[in-house]
């Protein structure tokens, strides 16, 4: 360090990861235990980014078995924390999907189909069953259902705690309010980064920083075909004429575009919706803090989410008594996460972009960062997740048109035959 440089600390590690969020530490748990000295940095506090607002969903169904596959693994990951830590981070509630015309129908048939052809465990069931799992639903204009028992939903908080908890057994070092503003880069690798407290030295840096992860690529000047998308999900408070009970299934009805699982005595909606609220991160202050985001009760977001819940599940108004939840995921023109090395750039890895899934996907995808950086093995089944796999796109070479591409996979979320859930 050159003396008289204003820096204040210069550090180093094996492994730098930048994004305290579920993704971060879940990559710094897997690497602290195969013996990396790991440092995570976090723009504010650990896991004050998309996680923190979270609706927790654990549903494990794609229609790309390789992805289905990869979250059957992560449910055993989170049955091995949960030992450790001696917590309950899961909690298994089954999950219904659900439709109302031929063509969804079809599409349930075909999911039970694929399902059972990994081993998924996934059948199709009849309204009796499905009305008994989730009493509070509208279930006169249903015609198929199929059901997945292993699904259920995960506490964020408590999961990321976890990771957080064993990777510092492990070895990890976490700076809160450590925001990067530079990578250090010589001879085409990566070197390290700069946060207004120092410089700190690795071979290895991990871009796992949510929304915020397009424009630390672009600090290397290489593109990321990301954007940052608004979502948001309601919870009802307990209602003495609808009982919800913890154990009552999680849904999906994707004609209907929403989402729910139960929470505390009340029930979680979400919807993904055909238009979304889209967020330039560089445009947001540099203290901008996702926790304090509002969604107005009277904007056209919390309209179309009641309007589009309310078709499920009538009790459910403008009248309601409820919480509203907003945040921001990080969505991809195809629906996968980027995982991996930067194809520009020696030691730049990848970890952001998880379409709303990032804390389910968390489980599973530090243990595959592990095994891509400590053994060189990335997959099988994971092709789909490569970091570099859009660098070749001509469609995706500024800003504008990834944006484009990103909202329209948000939007068609729940469209027929695309891998969503």
């Amino acid at each position: 360090m050159t003396p008289g440089s204003g820096i204040k600390m210069s550090a180093s590690a094996d492994i730098i990861i930048i994004g305290g969020g579920a993704a971060g530490c879940s990559a710094a748990l897997q690497l602290s235990l195969r013996g990396k000295k790991t440092l995570v940095l976090e723009r504010s506090m650990l896991g004050s980014g998309s996680t923190g607002r979270a609706a927790g969903l654990g549903a494990q169904l794609r229609e790309n078995p390789d992805e289905t596959s990869l979250l059957m693994r992560g449910i055993e990951v989170v049955k091995d924390i949960e030992r450790q830590v001696e917590k309950e981070i899961f909690t298994k509630t089954g999950s219904l999907h659900v439709a109302s015309d031929a063509e969804r129908a079809e599409e349930l048939r075909s999911f039970v189909r694929m399902g059972k052809a990994i081993g998924f465990e996934i059948d199709l069931v009849d309204e009796d069953f499905a009305r008994r799992r989730l009493p509070c639903m509208r279930a006169d204009d249903l015609i198929e259902y199929c059901y997945c028992p292993t699904d259920g939903h995960f506490e964020p908080s408590e999961l990321l705690g976890a990771y957080i908890e064993l990777a510092r057994s492990a070895g990890a070092t976490f700076l809160t309010n450590s925001p990067v503003t530079k990578l250090l880069v010589q001879g085409g690798a990566i070197k390290g980064v700069s946060t207004p407290a120092g410089d700190h030295h690795a071979p290895i840096v991990i871009n796992a920083a949510g929304p915020w992860s397009y424009l630390l690529a672009g600090l290397v000047n290489t593109t990321m075909a990301t954007a940052a998308m608004g979502h948001a999900y309601l919870v009802t408070r307990p209602l003495p004429d609808v009982l919800i009970a913890t154990t009552d299934a999680a849904l999906r009805d994707r004609k209907n575009r929403i989402y729910s699982r139960p929470e505390a005595g009340g029930l979680l909606v979400g919807t993904y919706e055909e238009l979304p609220t889209e967020y330039d991160m560089e445009e947001l202050p540099a203290d901008f803090q996702m926790s304090e985001m509002n969604a107005p009760r009277d904007s056209l977001q919390v309209a179309t989410l009641i309007d589009c819940a309310s078709r499920r599940f009538p009790f459910i108004d403008g009248r309601t008594p409820m919480t509203v939840t907003s945040g921001i995921m990080t969505f991809t023109p195809d629906g996968h996460a980027l995982c991996g090395p930067v194809r520009e750039l020696e030691g730049l890895y990848h970890c952001t972009g998880f379409n709303g899934r990032g804390v389910f996907q968390s489980t599973s995808v530090g243990i595959l960062l592990a095994d891509l950086i400590c053994d060189g093995i990335f997959g099988p089944g994971v092709e789909h997740l490569c970091a570099d796999r859009f660098d070749d796109d001509p469609g995706l070479k500024n800003r504008e048109d990834i944006k484009a591409r990103c909202r329209e996979r948000y939007s068609g979320h729940y469209s027929i035959n695309e891998e969503k859930t």
